[in-house]
């Protein structure tokens, strides 16, 4: 029901320490409570809970779980499109379920001119009566409370209104700016007194961790080293493939290491090397997870965080591997497919064949084998990259730009949605079209190539 999640590794740390507390204490402040995956750990643990953060999301649930009344409105610029909404917001479950069915569809609120955006909206309020409801069930039925809860700054927090030498447990943002971008949507529609704050910076996390650290019990979660901490490190989380490992701090003396267990397969088949000539007939092999595993983690950007795809083929020149590419099922339009990865086996120099798999991933038999897959008629493909450009070039000329949005990620500056039909050609026209374009510029000298000569 709630947006993301601590790590279920994570979880069990933040369990195991905290029950070292009982009997020296009797309440915990989580500060930074974002989706309240700390308190959920905790609910019954017998401390009585506190949290804060600044975001109208996590406001939301937590004022709700402190037994408060929620002050959000629709703001009276946003009144013409979400006036209907205002019968389902009672200041309580009812305000609360809007809010987060909000952060699922406010994203496309002024794009109803878009035909997919619009399609959307239209069944998301055709549906609103019977979502509404199920969520409100949902929401009333938690079994967590809360002792308080304070939209404020976390550092002002700490400094104001938590004891001394009160346990805290915190896992701040990995990066600031995390959370205003995953939910300014809500904060465009929505009215509420929005505290003032600064960013979480590298400063600012300084100074929380000097406020956490200087009391008798407390949990801390960070993404980076503390070298004045390094004698507190009690534990190691690392939960995908190139997933950012979380360092667990602590005062309690008890230390865990946990490390993803991933399943990896050989590929059997040769793959492309520098300066090696490519043949003439392109095809697809279906590889497994482990197989995928194995290229994804020699071949593709360390910088993309890794996601679990429904089915991944491996792309061939007369069965050589020259890349990859792997599907994850429809979300939201079920005939919709998500390209999750793509890319080449070779090195960078090579950046065009990057195209060619994208020929591949477009082609009839990569529709056909998608949709034998998920059991579902695919006609579209979607996708987002991460670039420091407006465009991504590899993209560019075979898929759609859908939209332009600043990144949330402070490694990139856009992020970028295309999109495209699927089964727009089979293997053998893609191959083609793809020689005539770029296989020279490539210098692979293709076997058709050397052929037509």
């Amino acid at each position: 029901m709630f947006h993301g999640s601590i790590p279920a590794d994570l979880r069990a740390v933040i369990h195991e320490h905290t029950a070292t507390w009982r009997g020296q204490a009797e309440d915990i402040y989580v500060g930074c409570s974002g989706n309240f995956t700390i308190e959920r750990v905790l609910h019954d643990s017998g401390f009585r809970l506190h949290g804060c953060d600044v975001q109208l999301y996590s406001s939301a649930i937590g004022w709700y779980l402190a037994g408060q009344e929620l002050p959000i409105t629709i703001r009276p610029e946003s009144a013409g499109e979400l006036d209907w909404l205002a019968p389902y917001m009672d200041g309580r479950a009812g305000t609360l379920a809007v809010v987060l069915l909000g952060s699922r569809f406010f994203q496309w609120i002024g794009r109803g001119n878009h035909p997919y955006y619009g399609r959307m909206l239209a069944a998301y309020r055709q549906q609103f009566p019977e979502l509404h409801a199920k969520t409100v069930a949902k929401i009333e039925a938690l079994p967590l409370r809360l002792a308080s809860y304070a939209p404020m700054d976390v550092n002002q927090w700490l400094a104001e209104q938590v004891p001394a030498d009160a346990p805290v447990v915190a896992f701040p943002p990995f990066y600031a700016g995390d959370y205003e971008g995953q939910f300014a949507a809500l904060d465009k529609h929505l009215e509420w007194p929005a505290p003032e704050y600064p960013t979480l910076d590298d400063a600012a996390k300084q100074t929380l961790i000097e406020r956490i650290t200087d009391r008798p019990h407390w949990v801390l979660g960070l993404h980076f080293d503390v070298e004045e901490l390094a004698g507190h490190l009690r534990g190691q989380v690392q939960t995908a493939n190139r997933g950012l490992p979380i360092n667990v701090y602590s005062s309690v003396p008890r230390s865990r290491i946990v490390r993803p267990h991933q399943r990896l397969e050989p590929v059997r088949a040769p793959r492309l090397v520098p300066g090696q000539r490519l043949g003439g007939t392109l095809t697809l092999a279906p590889l497994s997870m482990g197989q995928f595993a194995t290229l994804r983690s020699q071949y593709m950007n360390h910088n993309i965080r890794p996601g679990t795809p429904t089915m991944a083929l491996a792309v061939l020149v007369d069965g050589v591997v020259v890349g990859a590419f792997a599907f994850s099922t429809p979300k939201y339009d079920p005939h919709n497919v998500y390209l999750l990865s793509d890319f080449p086996v070779a090195p960078t120099s090579y950046g065009r064949l990057a195209k060619l798999v994208l020929y591949a991933a477009l082609s009839t038999e990569a529709q056909f084998l998608a949709q034998r897959t998920m059991n579902t008629r695919l006609t579209r493909l979607n996708t987002t990259a991460f670039t420091q450009r407006p465009v991504s070039m590899k993209y560019r000329g075979l898929l759609r730009l859908n939209s332009r949005k600043d990144s949330t990620d402070p490694a990139y500056r856009y992020q970028l949605d295309y999109g495209s039909e699927l089964g727009r050609w089979s293997l053998a026209e893609g191959f083609a079209e793809w020689s005539r374009k770029h296989g020279r510029a490539e210098g692979l000298n293709t076997l058709q190539e050397d052929t037509a000569r």
